[in-house]
């Protein structure tokens, strides 16, 4: 999932749940959403800030602050719940690098199935970080019109 995906979800549900949604939340939200991608820098995607074991202590901080910080904390906590979806995360990293995320196909339309499987496999080395924007940039454009309209 590219960054403009990871930003455009939660601002979406952000937007679409709050009674009065603020423009500082949104941002602390949108950091957060893409912060554990900046991993890349360790030589490796989905590493450190993809492990639970940094994760969860920074959570528990952030519910005790509350406000902004949880903000960002519930953004890479979207971050972490997407990549579930569109590969593995690795949930003990650096103690093992072996990452687990869950994949659904759906078959169909004369032998309709829906097929649930858990990955267990090494996260991917990405060599290749071009940005592919096409449905990305439509995303997002709809996510600052939302923003727009209900900021303002």
């Amino acid at each position: 999932m590219d960054p403009l995906e990871h930003a455009s979800v939660p601002s979406l549900v952000y937007l679409a749940l709050s009674p009065e949604p603020s423009l500082v939340f949104l941002t602390a939200l949108v950091v957060g959403a893409v912060f554990p991608d900046i991993d890349v820098l360790a030589g490796e995607h989905r590493s450190y800030l993809h492990s639970l074991l940094l994760f969860l202590p920074a959570l528990l901080v952030a519910v005790l602050l509350g406000g902004y910080p949880l903000a960002f904390a519930l953004g890479w906590l979207s971050h972490l719940f997407l990549d579930f979806f569109t590969g593995v995360i690795p949930p003990v990293y650096p103690l093992s690098k072996r990452g687990w995320g869950l994949s659904i196909a759906v078959t169909g339309p004369m032998d309709f199935g829906i097929e649930v499987k858990l990955i267990e496999r090494y996260p991917e080395k990405r060599h290749d970080y071009r940005l592919e924007i096409g449905g990305s940039l439509a995303l997002a454009l709809l996510t600052l019109l939302t923003a727009i309209i209900r900021l303002h």
